[in-house]
Protein backbone atom coordinates (compact mmCIF):
# COMPACT_ATOMS: atom_id res chain seq x y z
CA UNK A 1 0.00 0.00 0.00
CA UNK A 2 1.37 3.38 -1.02
CA UNK A 3 1.97 6.14 1.48
CA UNK A 4 -0.68 8.84 1.62
CA UNK A 5 -0.02 12.00 -0.37
CA UNK A 6 -2.30 14.29 1.62
CA UNK A 7 -5.13 16.34 0.07
CA UNK A 8 -5.53 17.41 -3.55
CA UNK A 9 -8.25 19.33 -5.37
CA UNK A 10 -8.95 17.77 -8.78
CA UNK A 11 -10.05 20.06 -11.63
CA UNK A 12 -12.31 19.25 -14.57
CA UNK A 13 -10.34 17.38 -17.24
CA UNK A 14 -7.53 16.22 -14.92
CA UNK A 15 -6.25 12.73 -15.68
CA UNK A 16 -6.55 10.42 -12.65
CA UNK A 17 -3.37 8.37 -12.56
CA UNK A 18 -2.71 5.18 -10.62
CA UNK A 19 -0.45 7.17 -8.28
CA UNK A 20 -3.27 9.69 -7.65
CA UNK A 21 -5.69 6.87 -6.89
CA UNK A 22 -3.32 5.13 -4.48
CA UNK A 23 -1.98 8.32 -2.92
CA UNK A 24 -5.20 10.35 -2.54
CA UNK A 25 -8.37 8.37 -3.14
CA UNK A 26 -7.31 5.24 -1.21
CA UNK A 27 -6.39 7.11 1.97
CA UNK A 28 -9.77 7.07 3.67
CA UNK A 29 -10.63 4.94 6.68
CA UNK A 30 -10.75 1.27 5.73
CA UNK A 31 -13.33 -0.95 7.37
CA UNK A 32 -12.43 -4.50 8.45
CA UNK A 33 -14.15 -7.14 10.52
CA UNK A 34 -11.13 -7.38 12.83
CA UNK A 35 -7.36 -6.94 13.01
CA UNK A 36 -6.75 -10.34 11.40
CA UNK A 37 -8.74 -9.39 8.31
CA UNK A 38 -6.95 -6.04 8.15
CA UNK A 39 -3.47 -7.56 8.35
CA UNK A 40 -4.35 -10.05 5.60
CA UNK A 41 -5.53 -7.26 3.29
CA UNK A 42 -2.87 -4.65 4.14
CA UNK A 43 0.47 -6.44 4.22
CA UNK A 44 2.66 -3.32 3.91
CA UNK A 45 0.92 -0.52 5.84
CA UNK A 46 2.39 2.97 5.64
CA UNK A 47 2.54 5.61 8.35
CA UNK A 48 -0.77 7.45 8.45
CA UNK A 49 -2.95 4.59 7.14
CA UNK A 50 -6.20 4.38 9.10
CA UNK A 51 -8.76 1.65 9.69
CA UNK A 52 -11.95 0.86 11.58
CA UNK A 53 -12.33 -2.54 13.29
CA UNK A 54 -15.93 -3.74 13.69
CA UNK A 55 -15.30 -6.26 16.45
CA UNK A 56 -13.79 -3.74 18.91
CA UNK A 57 -15.47 -0.59 17.53
CA UNK A 58 -12.19 1.33 17.37
CA UNK A 59 -10.31 3.46 14.85
CA UNK A 60 -6.61 2.72 14.50
CA UNK A 61 -3.76 4.58 12.78
CA UNK A 62 -0.47 3.04 11.67
CA UNK A 63 2.39 4.86 13.42
CA UNK A 64 5.10 3.54 11.12
CA UNK A 65 5.74 0.52 13.34
CA UNK A 66 2.38 -0.52 14.82
CA UNK A 67 -1.35 0.01 14.67
CA UNK A 68 -2.37 2.43 17.45
CA UNK A 69 -5.92 2.88 18.70
CA UNK A 70 -7.04 6.50 18.43
CA UNK A 71 -10.70 6.26 19.31
CA UNK A 72 -13.33 3.85 20.42
CA UNK A 73 -15.07 2.83 23.60
CA UNK A 74 -13.49 3.93 26.88
CA UNK A 75 -11.82 1.27 29.09
CA UNK A 76 -12.93 3.19 32.19
CA UNK A 77 -15.56 1.44 34.27
CA UNK A 78 -15.50 2.89 37.79
CA UNK A 79 -15.62 6.28 39.49
CA UNK A 80 -12.06 7.60 39.80
CA UNK A 81 -10.55 5.40 37.05
CA UNK A 82 -7.68 6.88 35.05
CA UNK A 83 -7.02 6.50 31.32
CA UNK A 84 -3.41 5.31 31.01
CA UNK A 85 -1.15 3.65 28.45
CA UNK A 86 1.15 0.64 28.48
CA UNK A 87 1.43 -0.76 24.98
CA UNK A 88 -2.19 0.17 24.39
CA UNK A 89 -4.67 2.50 26.02
CA UNK A 90 -5.70 0.95 29.31
CA UNK A 91 -7.54 1.54 32.59
CA UNK A 92 -5.94 2.21 35.98
CA UNK A 93 -8.48 1.52 38.70
CA UNK A 94 -8.98 4.10 41.44
CA UNK A 95 -6.92 3.60 44.59
CA UNK A 96 -8.17 3.43 48.16
CA UNK A 97 -8.86 6.47 50.35
CA UNK A 98 -5.70 8.39 51.21
CA UNK A 99 -3.50 6.83 48.52
CA UNK A 100 -1.51 8.98 46.08
CA UNK A 101 -0.54 8.45 42.44
CA UNK A 102 3.11 7.36 42.23
CA UNK A 103 5.48 6.82 39.31
CA UNK A 104 6.72 3.22 39.18
CA UNK A 105 8.61 1.88 36.17
CA UNK A 106 7.86 -1.70 37.25
CA UNK A 107 4.17 -1.17 36.52
CA UNK A 108 2.84 -1.80 33.00
CA UNK A 109 1.51 1.77 32.71
CA UNK A 110 4.41 3.32 34.66
CA UNK A 111 2.20 4.57 37.49
CA UNK A 112 0.32 3.14 40.47
CA UNK A 113 -1.69 4.11 43.52
CA UNK A 114 0.35 3.85 46.73
CA UNK A 115 -0.10 4.53 50.42
CA UNK A 116 1.80 7.57 51.71
CA UNK A 117 4.78 6.62 53.84
CA UNK A 118 4.07 7.06 57.52
CA UNK A 119 5.33 10.27 59.07
CA UNK A 120 4.80 12.44 62.11
CA UNK A 121 4.79 11.08 65.64
CA UNK A 122 3.60 7.72 66.93
CA UNK A 123 2.75 7.27 70.60
CA UNK A 124 4.89 4.33 71.79
CA UNK A 125 4.10 4.40 75.49
CA UNK A 126 2.02 6.37 77.96
CA UNK A 127 2.71 5.93 81.69
CA UNK A 128 0.98 7.24 84.79
CA UNK A 129 3.74 7.67 87.36
CA UNK A 130 2.84 6.57 90.89
CA UNK A 131 5.41 6.22 93.71
CA UNK A 132 8.11 5.09 91.29
CA UNK A 133 11.81 4.80 92.06
CA UNK A 134 12.59 3.90 88.43
CA UNK A 135 10.94 3.70 85.04
CA UNK A 136 12.13 1.98 81.86
CA UNK A 137 11.05 2.15 78.22
CA UNK A 138 12.36 -0.82 76.24
CA UNK A 139 10.01 -1.27 73.26
CA UNK A 140 11.40 1.62 71.23
CA UNK A 141 10.55 0.53 67.69
CA UNK A 142 12.48 1.78 64.67
CA UNK A 143 12.06 5.51 64.12
CA UNK A 144 14.33 8.40 63.17
CA UNK A 145 14.02 10.01 66.61
CA UNK A 146 12.50 9.45 70.04
CA UNK A 147 10.71 12.15 72.02
CA UNK A 148 10.07 11.75 75.76
CA UNK A 149 7.66 14.33 77.20
CA UNK A 150 6.35 14.77 80.73
CA UNK A 151 4.71 17.28 83.05
CA UNK A 152 3.28 17.40 86.54
CA UNK A 153 6.02 15.24 88.11
CA UNK A 154 6.43 15.44 91.92
CA UNK A 155 9.00 14.11 94.38
CA UNK A 156 8.28 12.48 97.71
CA UNK A 157 11.15 14.32 99.45
CA UNK A 158 13.86 16.89 98.87
CA UNK A 159 16.95 14.66 99.03
CA UNK A 160 16.58 12.59 95.89
CA UNK A 161 18.07 12.93 92.42
CA UNK A 162 16.78 11.08 89.38
CA UNK A 163 18.52 10.80 86.04
CA UNK A 164 18.15 9.28 82.61
CA UNK A 165 20.32 6.45 81.36
CA UNK A 166 20.40 4.71 78.02
CA UNK A 167 20.70 0.92 77.91
CA UNK A 168 20.84 1.32 81.72
CA UNK A 169 24.52 2.13 81.34
CA UNK A 170 26.21 3.68 84.41
CA UNK A 171 29.50 4.27 82.57
CA UNK A 172 30.95 7.77 82.34
CA UNK A 173 29.81 8.25 78.74
CA UNK A 174 27.31 11.08 79.32
CA UNK A 175 28.40 14.57 78.23
CA UNK A 176 26.32 17.70 78.75
CA UNK A 177 26.34 21.44 78.20
CA UNK A 178 23.58 23.99 78.34
CA UNK A 179 22.02 27.24 79.55
CA UNK A 180 20.31 27.49 82.91
CA UNK A 181 18.05 30.34 83.98
CA UNK A 182 17.24 30.71 87.68
CA UNK A 183 14.81 33.55 88.11
CA UNK A 184 16.55 36.33 86.17
CA UNK A 185 20.07 34.84 86.39
CA UNK A 186 21.61 33.13 83.36
CA UNK A 187 24.37 30.58 83.78
CA UNK A 188 26.27 28.27 81.43
CA UNK A 189 26.61 24.69 82.60
CA UNK A 190 28.95 22.05 81.23
CA UNK A 191 30.14 18.70 82.45
CA UNK A 192 32.15 15.86 80.98
CA UNK A 193 32.05 12.95 81.26
CA UNK A 194 29.46 13.10 84.05
CA UNK A 195 26.18 14.97 84.23
CA UNK A 196 25.20 18.43 85.41
CA UNK A 197 24.75 17.54 89.06
CA UNK A 198 28.04 15.69 89.37
CA UNK A 199 26.16 12.41 89.70
CA UNK A 200 28.03 9.98 87.47
CA UNK A 201 26.28 7.46 85.27
CA UNK A 202 23.26 9.30 83.94
CA UNK A 203 21.86 12.65 82.85
CA UNK A 204 20.60 14.65 85.79
CA UNK A 205 17.25 15.94 84.58
CA UNK A 206 15.06 18.57 86.14
CA UNK A 207 11.53 17.67 87.23
CA UNK A 208 12.59 14.04 87.48
CA UNK A 209 15.81 15.13 89.17
CA UNK A 210 14.98 18.23 91.17
CA UNK A 211 15.94 18.39 94.84
CA UNK A 212 12.94 20.27 96.22
CA UNK A 213 10.09 19.10 98.38
CA UNK A 214 6.72 17.81 97.27
CA UNK A 215 4.78 20.84 98.42
CA UNK A 216 6.79 23.10 96.14
CA UNK A 217 5.96 21.21 92.96
CA UNK A 218 2.95 22.19 90.90
CA UNK A 219 1.56 21.16 87.53
CA UNK A 220 3.89 23.55 85.69
CA UNK A 221 6.76 21.07 86.10
CA UNK A 222 7.49 19.80 82.60
CA UNK A 223 10.23 18.70 80.27
CA UNK A 224 11.12 17.00 76.99
CA UNK A 225 14.03 14.94 75.70
CA UNK A 226 14.64 14.45 71.95
CA UNK A 227 17.00 11.61 70.99
CA UNK A 228 18.29 11.55 67.42
CA UNK A 229 19.47 8.55 65.36
CA UNK A 230 19.08 6.23 68.36
CA UNK A 231 19.23 3.03 66.26
CA UNK A 232 22.70 3.80 64.85
CA UNK A 233 25.45 1.28 65.63
CA UNK A 234 28.23 3.50 64.23
CA UNK A 235 27.65 6.95 65.75
CA UNK A 236 27.27 8.59 69.15
CA UNK A 237 23.78 9.88 69.93
CA UNK A 238 22.78 13.55 70.11
CA UNK A 239 20.12 14.53 72.64
CA UNK A 240 18.30 17.85 73.06
CA UNK A 241 16.43 18.54 76.28
CA UNK A 242 14.45 21.30 77.96
CA UNK A 243 13.18 21.31 81.56
CA UNK A 244 11.54 23.79 83.89
CA UNK A 245 10.17 23.72 87.44
CA UNK A 246 9.57 25.89 90.47
CA UNK A 247 12.33 25.81 93.08
CA UNK A 248 10.70 26.43 96.41
CA UNK A 249 14.05 26.83 98.17
CA UNK A 250 14.89 29.95 96.15
CA UNK A 251 11.27 30.86 95.33
CA UNK A 252 12.11 31.09 91.61
CA UNK A 253 11.48 29.20 88.42
CA UNK A 254 14.41 27.32 86.94
CA UNK A 255 14.71 26.56 83.24
CA UNK A 256 17.37 24.42 81.58
CA UNK A 257 18.01 24.02 77.84
CA UNK A 258 20.66 21.39 77.34
CA UNK A 259 22.60 19.48 74.68
CA UNK A 260 23.56 15.93 75.62
CA UNK A 261 25.87 13.40 74.03
CA UNK A 262 25.55 9.70 74.69
CA UNK A 263 29.13 8.81 73.84
CA UNK A 264 28.51 5.29 72.59
CA UNK A 265 28.09 3.70 69.18
CA UNK A 266 25.69 1.11 70.59
CA UNK A 267 22.09 1.43 69.48
CA UNK A 268 19.82 2.71 72.25
CA UNK A 269 17.45 -0.12 73.14
CA UNK A 270 16.11 1.23 76.44
CA UNK A 271 15.52 4.59 78.13
CA UNK A 272 15.84 4.24 81.89
CA UNK A 273 14.84 6.80 84.51
CA UNK A 274 16.78 5.82 87.61
CA UNK A 275 17.33 7.13 91.11
CA UNK A 276 20.91 8.40 91.29
CA UNK A 277 20.83 9.31 94.98
CA UNK A 278 18.46 9.55 97.93
CA UNK A 279 15.48 7.35 98.80
CA UNK A 280 12.52 9.29 97.45
CA UNK A 281 10.08 8.43 94.68
CA UNK A 282 8.42 10.47 91.97
CA UNK A 283 4.78 10.47 91.03
CA UNK A 284 2.33 12.21 88.74
CA UNK A 285 0.07 15.02 89.88
CA UNK A 286 -2.87 13.44 88.05
CA UNK A 287 -2.99 16.11 85.33
CA UNK A 288 -0.88 14.31 82.78
CA UNK A 289 1.26 11.26 82.06
CA UNK A 290 4.75 10.52 80.80
CA UNK A 291 4.69 9.90 77.05
CA UNK A 292 7.25 8.44 74.68
CA UNK A 293 6.82 9.13 70.95
CA UNK A 294 8.57 7.75 67.90
CA UNK A 295 9.26 10.42 65.27
CA UNK A 296 9.33 9.34 61.61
Amino acid sequence: MAAGLGFKTFNTGDVLSAADTNGYLMQGIWVFANATARDAAVTLPQEGNSCYLKDTDVIQVYSGSAWVTKSGSSPLTTKGDLYTYSTTDTRLGVGTNGQVLTADSAEASGIKWATISAGGMTLISETSASALSSLSFSSLGNYKQLLLMYSGIRHSNNGTIFGVRFNNSSSSIYHTSGLQVTGSTLAISASSPDNLSGQAGGYYIYAFGQKVNNAAISTDVMGSILIDNYTSTTKSKSILASFNYYNNSDAVYQVMNTNFLFDSTSAITSIDIVRLSGAGTFSNTGNTTIRLYGVS
